[in-house]
This record gives structure tokens, C-alpha cells and sequence, in this order.
């Protein structure tokens, strides 16, 4: 691709070179830079590439974007633009010939919900006949190929090369986890979504220097995925929709359970398969549509999440009778997954604070379990309200908790166990204590009794454990899988 044909959309200024060149590849990270690329000088927070300029050009970079003037010698454009953050992912879509344009796309983003709507919508969609990518939490989703991803949102070169992927491979439709980090590093800039859902926002997650300032910061970028959208969808019962609204001024719909919402969840009523032994959920929408919605998953939480995927669905002209099949046939890696049903049963899910952690352990109820055995660990170098209000929803709503190790990061487990037990101490819950992650699940499992529920919490699809700032390999889900085996279970 030549260089004015990447830069058509954007405002620059030509400092030495032609912009005739042929840019063959596309970076920001100066160890990775390749003959023929372009290069993008960031200004981080502990390295600024901008220093590196004379390497990249050494290593065949044809073309430079930097902030501010600075000159190559050799055969090099460089580019001058005011906010080389901003631009890059603006370059990135046309490098990759601007995918997100040929494809129908939906945005979903919120403190909670973000990956189970984003499933349950890919669902209903691939049920109703569409070609559905998917990027997020469990990984880029491109037909039976899953990606890996460092972030929920990854990188804007990296979503948009899923997104041409997608594209190659004749998706029709992609649904993206949009994360607040994500918006507020412009990883999603250069896509317009035709959808965009808001599920919710929690006050204390996400707010610290590595993250967001502040709430209303935090609350900023959720808003600004829906100013990034041709039509809006908003969980109207949310305390804090009325301060997001002031950001948005694209049309919105409305969802929830409030007279005012254009979809509207009413009778809702928990259920269960005696034969399969399964909690499902049932409720009716009115408002746009009028449909009888069945779920099979517990919690009313879901009932919300499903909501969201609804009204979407039922805008896009997707009928009730499909929405319901693929409602019915959910399982979400690492949302109240069960990966072992047998004389007792193995739940991994990725709660890790105090409100997901609550939310879980009712829904687990719904199991009718004869005792409900919760395995988790709280993260180090995050908020310690996550450790307190984890301890106190475990200790009051489990019969067994096993406290372990998480993500320690730089923290000692010692340290994060003390405001674990803050939380614990405040009920009567029974626990105890075993620091080695595999050691704790696996006394969980040797340990059941007919009946339990075990669920282990925390990393949910998460592969690694992290500790010391060094990531080492780790499934909850596969550890399970082997102590099953070596069990003969």
C-alpha cells in the first residue's frame, strides 16, 4: 500500500520523503520493526520511541509518524501529526483496508456483562445464519480458530488485523468487547459500530494510576463506545444512566426492568431441568417486541445480559423462535462453567470482586447443592475493597471457602490474605487456608462430597497465574480436567 493511500483520512505534515513509498508491514514496538514497515513513535510512560528513530530507519522502516520534528537520513517519509496515539489506529484500519466497513459491528462495553452479551449475541447470530467473529476476554473468535489476547481489548493494529481477518474469512458481522482502557487508548478508534451496548458501571473498579484517574474518567470512556456507534443500547436501571447520558448524543434504546425502557423484562421466573439437573432462567419482553425468552443459564443478573442481546437481536430482524435456541444452548468460557457434572460438580468462573462473587454464589444456589464450596484468591497491586467484600460474600454465602493465591502480581500473598480475612471475620463462614493454587483445587476435589457445587473463581478463562510480574502457565479449567483424571472420575 502506498503511504498517501494511509493517509488519506488523516491531517498531517510531510517532513522529508515522498509519499509514494509502498509500506508493507506496520509497527509501534521498535524491537519488532521490519523492512518495508511504517512506524508509529509513542510517547509512553516509561519509553518513548521517538528516541529509537535512527535504529528504525536503520532497520528498513520506510515510514515514520512522530509528534514532533525530527529528521532520517536515508531513503525515509516522516510523517508530522499532533497525537501519534490518535492517529495510529486511524492508520491501522487503512493499512488493513478498513474491515470494520464491510462488516455489520457491535460494541459491547461495562463494568459487568461485557463477555456474556458479547456471547450470547455471537449466538443468536451465528443461530440466525451470520458468518459471527468475536474479540474479548475468551480470545479473538474467528470460525473453530481462537486467538489469544493480552488484553480484552487488544491493541488498535491488533483488532484491526482480527477484523481483516474476519473479513478474509467471510464474516458478515463482528462483536467486540469494548473495555474502558481500550476506549480511553483509542484501540477502537476508526471503527464506527452500527451497535453499541452499555451494560453497567461500578463505582471502584478500574480506578487507580495504571487505569483510570477517577469514576468520572472511567465513566467518560464507557460513554464514549456509544458516541462511537450509529445506534445506542442502555441499561436504563443503572443508578449512574442519567450522568452517562450527558455524554451521548447518539439515539438510543433503552433496556431494562423500568416502565420507561423500550425493552422490558417482566415475570420473570428462575427454572429447572430436574432430568439435566440445570437452573435456567424465563422471562418476557414487552415494549418493541413481545417474546417469551428462555435461558439456560441461573442468576438474575443473566436476566439483564440476555436483555441486552435481545433487543439488539430483535432490531437486527432476528425472530424469538431463534433467539430462544440459542439461548437455551449457552456455555461461556469461564461464566458459571461447568466443567465437571458428575456425582459432584466443578464450576470455573471469572469473578473477582465482591459483586461478581455474590452474584455467582446465588446463581450457584439455584444448583441445589448440598453444600456450595467456593475456591478463590484476590489480586494483588488492585483495590483492596475487591479482597474485603470477596471475603464477605464467601464467607457468608458458601459452606466451604478455600482461600488461595490469584494474581499476586508484586504483592505477597500474606498481604492480600490479611484483607481477605477482614471480610471473612465478618461472618460465620467456615474457610481455610492453602496458598498453592493447584493445591487448593485439587484438596477441593479429593475433599467433595455427593451433591457439592465446588467453584473456583478469579481467572476464569484466564491460561496463566501471575506472580512477581512473571506470568506462569495455569488453566483453572484444564488443573480440573487433569485431578478428574489422575481421580479415574
Amino acid at each position: 500500500m502506498k503511504i498517501k493511500e494511509l493517509l488519506e483520512r488523516v491531517s498531517y505534515q510531510l517532513l522529508q520523503g515522498n509519499l509514494e513509498q509502498e509500506i508493507t508491514g506496520y509497527s509501534h514496538d521498535n524491537r519488532q520493526v521490519k523492512k518495508g514497515d511504517m512506524f508509529i513513535c509513542i510517547k509512553g510512560a516509561r519509553f518513548d520511541t521517538h528516541e529509537c528513530v535512527q535504529e528504525v530507519a536503520a532497520k528498513g522502516a520506510k515510514m515514520i509518524v512522530t509528534e514532533r520534528p525530527i529528521f532520517v537520513p536515508g531513503d525515509v517519509t516522516v510523517i508530522l501529526v499532533d497525537d501519534t496515539r490518535k492517529i495510529s489506529p486511524l492508520l491501522a484500519a487503512a493499512f488493513y483496508g478498513y474491515p470494520a466497513e464491510k462488516m455489520v459491528t457491535i460494541g459491547i462495553t461495562g463494568s459487568k456483562g461485557k463477555t456474556t452479551v458479547t456471547h450470547m449475541l455471537a449466538d443468536i447470530l451465528r443461530k440466525s445464519g451470520k458468518n459471527v467473529g468475536t474479540i474479548g476476554t475468551n480470545g479473538a473468535i474467528i470460525g473453530k480458530q481462537i486467538y489469544e489476547l493480552n488484553n480484552t481489548t487488544p491493541d488498535a493494529q491488533e483488532v484491526q488485523m482480527y477484523l481483516r481477518m474476519m473479513v478474509d474469512a467471510g464474516c458478515t458481522h463482528a462483536v467486540i468487547e469494548v473495555s474502558s482502557q481500550g476506549m480511553k487508548q483509542h484501540r477502537v478508534d476508526g471503527i464506527t459500530f452500527d451497535y453499541g451496548i452499555w451494560t453497567n458501571i461500578s463505582e471502584g473498579d478500574h480506578i487507580g494510576p495504571n487505569e483510570h484517574k477517577n469514576f468520572e474518567e472511567y465513566l467518560y470512556c464507557k460513554a464514549m463506545l456509544l458516541q462511537h456507534s450509529k445506534q445506542a443500547f442502555v441499561h436504563i436501571d443503572d443508578s449512574h444512566v442519567d450522568a452517562l447520558m450527558r455524554y451521548v448524543t447518539v439515539p438510543v434504546v433503552f433496556y431494562g426492568y423500568d416502565k420507561k425502557a423500550d425493552y422490558r423484562a417482566k415475570a420473570v421466573e428462575k427454572t429447572y431441568c430436574e432430568e439435566k439437573g440445570e437452573p435456567g432462567l424465563h422471562f418476557h419482553v414487552e415494549g418493541k417486541c413481545q417474546m417469551d425468552i428462555q435461558v439456560n443459564m441461573p442468576g438474575e443478573f443473566n436476566v439483564m445480559n440476555a436483555l441486552a442481546a435481545v433487543c439488539v437481536a430483535d432490531t437486527m430482524g432476528v425472530s424469538e423462535k431463534v433467539i430462544n435456541e440459542a439461548l437455551t444452548h449457552l456455555n461461556i468460557k469461564g461464566r458459571i462453567d461447568m466443567v465437571y457434572r458428575g456425582a459432584f460438580s466443578v464450576c470455573v468462573d471469572f469473578a473477582h470482586n465482591g459483586y461478581s462473587t455474590r452474584n455467582l454464589l446465588e446463581a450457584l444456589r439455584e444448583y441445589r447443592p448440598k453444600r456450595l464450596v467456593c475456591v478463590f484468591g484476590a489480586d494483588g497491586n488492585r483495590s483492596k475493597s475487591r479482597r474485603y467484600e470477596m471475603g464477605e460474600a464467601s464467607g457468608k454465602l458458601a459452606d466451604l471457602s478455600i482461600v488461595t493465591a490469584g494474581h499476586n502480581r508484586y504483592e505477597q500473598f500474606e498481604d492480600i490474605l490479611k484483607d481477605i480475612h477482614k471480610g471473612l471475620d465478618k461472618t460465620t463462614g467456615s474457610y481455610i487456608v492453602i496458598p498453592n493454587r493447584k493445591q487448593a483445587i485439587r484438596y477441593a476435589i479429593e475433599h467433595a462430597n455427593e451433591g457439592d457445587v465446588i467453584t473456583i473463581i478469579g481467572l476464569g478463562h484466564e491460561n496463566y497465574q501471575e506472580e512477581n510480574g512473571m506470568k506462569y502457565p495455569h488453566s483453572d479449567t484444564e488443573f480440573v480436567k487433569q485431578v478428574i483424571r489422575e481421580l479415574g472420575l
